[in-house]
């Protein structure tokens, strides 16, 4: 089963393809994505084709170490992240709702990493890749105003 519905690798979506597609989860993706370039802005998306079982997907990396995916779905789209052991020791410490805080104790550790695929259908769930995105690379200090 794809982890993303944007297959056509000759057709790169456009964001009102995006929005379509994501129906009523794009205040999730609108929201995170706002988070992911205020919060990391050295590291700008790519839209990338990750082949037929991924699709079409929102890429952050940087020198070669990716953040996070975005596949966007039928109605909600999929957060991927990687987790180290460290930073998994970490992120089972945060209180996270249900299905995140389920699907991180029970997604298999390998030597590379936790490699957790998030459905996001819910405030909470995006809440959740914010709780974890921090767990996995620490937001530069932003410079306050004193408010």
């Amino acid at each position: 089963m794809p982890v993303g519905s944007l297959l056509d690798k000759t057709h790169q979506p456009t964001p009102q393809d995006i929005q379509q597609t994501l129906g009523a989860s794009w205040p999730f993706w609108d929201d995170l994505t706002r988070f992911l370039a205020e919060t990391y802005p050295e590291i700008p998306p790519e839209l990338s084709y990750g082949g037929k079982k991924y699709g079409w997907n929102l890429w952050y990396r940087k020198s070669g170490k990716s953040l996070l995916s975005l596949f966007p779905n039928e109605g909600y789209f999929v957060a991927q992240i990687v987790l180290g052991n460290a930073q998994v020791e970490l992120a089972l410490g945060l209180q996270l709702g249900e299905a995140v805080g389920t699907l991180l104790r029970e997604t298999p550790q390998f030597h590379d990493g936790r490699w957790l695929f998030i459905p996001v259908r819910t405030g909470q769930d995006a809440a959740d890749v914010k709780q974890l995105l921090g767990v996995k690379r620490r937001p530069k200090q932003a410079k306050s105003s004193g408010g």
